[in-house]
């Protein structure tokens, strides 16, 4: 089986400072594949350059079976990710925010109000995302990266800011999806 992320030799530098060290990695499809390592490991580095938001120095990058670098358009059509904090608008409500996103991405406008129950933030959605909780807003994040019904969700400390109780519904959801 063909794995949905594979990386061989990727390395990044930033100056003298090497971030990513020939990191060579397999995720299977289907699977729940965490990263975990101290601050400044190159985790969120290794993520951006699977986004294709920054370049590696050397080394491939694989998904679904094909170089990103050829296929960059279709492979980023079927991903969605989180990376450190959400981009949102404050001034708009987060439905609205989750709209922009839906009419960039040409998911169903059904979808909307899916990623806000399956979230939780459904009864909020209506209100200006500068009136959220850091928290809510994760979760805001995270209903983004849903909406396109992504094969491959790729989320950068998603329990940022939740307490323990939505960090328990957070985990649970991404076992569930």
């Amino acid at each position: 089986m063909t794995p949905v992320i594979s990386t061989q030799s990727l390395t990044r530098r930033f100056g003298n400072l090497v971030a990513v060290d020939q990191l060579s990695l397999e995720v299977p499809e289907g699977k729940v594949y965490g990263f975990l390592g101290p601050n400044g490991s190159g985790k969120t580095t290794t993520i951006k350059m699977i986004l294709g938001l920054i370049r590696s120095d050397s080394g491939e990058i694989r998904i679904f079976g094909e170089k990103l670098e050829k296929s960059r358009k279709k492979i980023l059509a079927q991903i969605g990710a989180l990376v450190e904090t959400p981009s949102l608008y404050g001034h708009l409500s987060g439905r609205d925010n989750l709209e922009i996103t839906r009419r960039l991405t040409g998911a169903k406008p059904d979808r909307i109000d899916k990623v806000l129950e399956l979230t939780g933030i459904a009864r909020a959605a209506g209100q200006t995302v500068k009136s959220y909780s850091l928290g809510m807003k994760q979760r805001l994040g995270v209903a983004n990266a849903l909406l396109n019904n992504p094969r491959l969700l790729i989320l950068d400390e998603p329990t940022n800011g939740l307490d323990p109780a939505g960090i328990r519904e957070m985990r649970n959801l991404i076992r569930s999806l």
